[in-house]
């Protein structure tokens, strides 16, 4: 009997110490599974704060970039109207050289009058010379033959005598007029000299401006763009983060799960012993037998125990491994329209000269109804018209223009394309191409208008960038 307890109590000692041990470790486990948590929470923290730091910086640089793209326009604004000016004061120097040519024209044919004059008025020098000098007109006086004859001849050297001096008048007239003229003009050719030669300064003060504002421009995207990229990457952490916890969490409910089976089978084994206790009446032999029965269960249960914990644990990882992302891409198309073209260009002319220009404008439909466009929205307009759609009212940039239709070489551009000028910003201005050289758009110096591509301006400034969204 003694024997047989002695058994019992092996059995009952080595059964309960097959799920002491592991239980035991998995305690461990969900605290370190605990302190890890922990620090995932803090780092998650700290990850925040950083987001929410480098977001802040952004809107900062975004802020930088947009004054600085307001200035950009500002001075390239500045820059076209000064082109205008400088073309007309060349107009007006050529004018006024041609002026200055034909007064020099003039001025010759009144020198060869003023030669015919004096040629008059030597002659009669001569002939009063020839008969004795002034006394010639009293001689000519007292050979009167009567009173009337001598009254005809006092009337005659009366009028020779004014005609000589109406010569003499007009000649000195003619030769101030000359002089006058030839120095109004000269001083107005220097007025407009000195005028175009400060407007060519202020040109090469904005073109300095517009560099140094471009390079300013360009360090601002730049910062935006690595600062934007620093979030993304925080944003990619974070969710990391997110996920490890998540899984640390799960490990936790797993490790809980299995704790709470082990302690649930440890209580049904201490019942089954004391159930032995209360049994000493039993044979020695049976209480054996049985006491290896509940062994050998005990041992089999933590077998499927630790099988089912494995199974759990596969199936964790194999959904963990199951992710898969989309990528899509997309690219512009170019728009059968039959009438499209000709039907914006009609449209769009027709506002030539009558629609002011107005940064950001034709994006509600008070501006519409206006007729008040920026450069993009007016493109938008003139084809949205002819029943072609470049975008939404409120989202057409030029950003958006240029990923429109299809690139076309600058060389085989038609009546139609879109061309691009790198004004304040790449791609800042868009125009419709009208074919032999012009190009209708909306521009800050005259609104609606249509513009020579080899004016010095729109020249220097046009990237060759031509997209055809229309055939």
């Amino acid at each position: 009997m003694r024997k047989s307890l002695l058994t019992l109590g092996l059995a009952s000692v080595i059964g309960t110490s097959s799920f002491l041990i592991p239980f035991t470790s998995k305690t461990a486990s969900a605290e370190t599974l605990n302190e890890k948590k922990q620090k995932i929470e803090s780092k998650q923290s700290e990850v925040a704060s950083s987001i929410a730091a480098k977001e802040k910086e952004l809107n900062k640089l975004q802020e930088n970039q947009s004054k600085i793209e307001k200035e950009l326009q500002d001075i390239n604004d500045k820059a076209l109207d000064t082109s205008n000016k400088i073309e007309d004061k060349k107009e007006e120097n050529d004018k006024t050289k041609e002026e200055i040519k034909e007064l020099k024209k003039e001025i010759k044919e009144t020198r060869e009058k003023i030669k015919k004059r004096d040629k008059i008025l030597k002659k009669r020098v001569r002939a009063l010379q020839q008969s004795g000098g002034s006394k010639g007109y009293v001689d000519v006086l007292l050979g009167a033959t009567s009173f009337g004859n001598l009254i005809s001849r006092a009337t005659a050297v009366s009028t020779i005598v004014d005609a000589d001096k109406e010569l003499i008048k007009q000649q000195e007239q003619d030769k101030a007029k000359l002089e006058d003229s030839e120095a109004d003009l000269n001083d107005k050719l220097k007025e407009v000299q000195s005028a175009l030669a400060k407007l060519e300064t202020m040109q090469k003060d904005l073109d300095k401006q517009l560099d140094e504002k471009d390079k300013l421009f360009d360090e601002a995207k730049d910062s935006q763009k690595k600062t934007a990229a620093t979030v993304s990457e925080l944003k990619s952490e974070a969710s990391n983060l997110a996920n490890e916890k998540a899984d640390t969490e799960a490990e936790q409910a797993r490790i809980k799960k299995e704790q709470e089976a082990a302690a649930a089978l440890i209580k049904k084994q201490e019942e089954a012993q004391k159930a032995s206790d209360e049994a000493q009446t039993a044979e020695s032999q049976t209480t054996t037998t049985n006491t290896a029965k509940t062994s050998l269960s005990n041992d089999d249960s933590s077998d499927h125990s630790s099988k089912g914990s494995s199974n759990s644990s596969s199936n964790g990882s194999s959904s963990k491994k199951s992710s898969s992302s989309n990528s899509h891409s997309g690219g512009g198309t170019v728009i059968s329209n039959s009438g499209g073209i000709e039907g914006a260009i009609s449209v769009g002319s027709s506002l030539v000269g009558k629609s002011p220009y107005k940064f950001g404008g034709g994006r509600t439909q008070s501006d519409i109804d206006n007729r008040i466009f920026d450069c993009s929205s007016f493109v938008r307009w003139a084809y949205a018209n002819a029943g072609v759609n470049l975008g939404p009212v409120s989202g057409t940039s030029t950003d958006t223009l240029i990923g429109r239709g299809k690139a076309v070489s600058a060389s085989d551009m038609k009546r139609g394309d879109l061309v691009f000028f790198d004004t304040y910003k790449t791609n800042g201005h868009v125009g419709i191409y009208l074919g032999n050289g012009t190009f209708l758009n909306d521009n800050t110096s005259h609104g609606v208008s249509i513009d020579s591509m080899s004016n010095p301006y729109w020249k220097k400034y046009f990237n060759g960038n031509v997209r055809r969204v229309v055939q």
